[in-house]
């Protein structure tokens, strides 16, 4: 009975957040087939919105798919209902952000932050080294990067990470727009 009355409310922010259109969805599949980066998801975006519509919260929260999503809108200007998948996925992530979930990829988008905030460039040495530090279980993915890319020059050795001129505005930003210090300790599979 509880996990019914939790599935409805799923469905009920999501559809307040993404439209009541989301119920008229036919699952004709023409969101996914649109969809540039579909090839890359686990569950195509018309799944996606089976899920909402079925009330299955963790199988629609727990997609990777809502973090590919580029928000071209090809999939709302095709659709023949005219739903706006794109307002699901976006619904998605707004319910991920605000129950305090972690996306597996918020640890290196905060490193990513901070060197950009910092150095006003990434340095691809400094990121990876100290993504390596915080995710371990990373190793063999990042170091088979760092064996094709070395070699062709793709990649610097800058210990000490170079400032650009100019970072006092990109610091200008991050205050607006949130700290990028927020890095975890969390070990992140990849």
């Amino acid at each position: 009975m509880i996990d019914e009355i939790e599935s409805q409310k799923f469905k009920k922010d999501v559809l307040k957040l993404a439209g009541e259109e989301v119920k008229t969805c036919i699952q004709c599949g023409t969101c996914s087939a649109s969809c540039p980066v579909a090839h890359l998801m686990d569950n195509p975006i018309r799944k996606l919105i089976k899920f909402v519509l079925g009330g299955m919260k963790e199988e629609a929260l727990e997609s990777r798919s809502i973090w590919l999503c580029t928000s071209c809108l090809l999939c709302t200007v095709r659709c023949p209902r005219k739903i706006k998948p794109m307002a699901v996925v976006s619904a998605l992530k707004h319910i991920y952000e605000e129950e305090g979930r972690r996306c597996k990829d918020s640890t290196f988008e905060a490193i990513f932050a901070r060197q950009i905030r910092d150095r006003g460039r990434v340095s691809e040495f400094l990121m990876s080294s100290e993504f390596l530090l915080r995710n371990p279980s990373s190793a063999v993915h990042i170091m088979s990067f760092g064996v094709e890319l070395f070699p062709k020059g793709k990649i610097e050795i800058d210990f000490w990470g170079e400032r650009i001129e100019g970072t006092e505005e990109l610091e200008q930003i991050f205050q607006v727009l949130g700290d990028a210090n927020d890095v975890e300790d969390a070990e992140v599979e990849i």
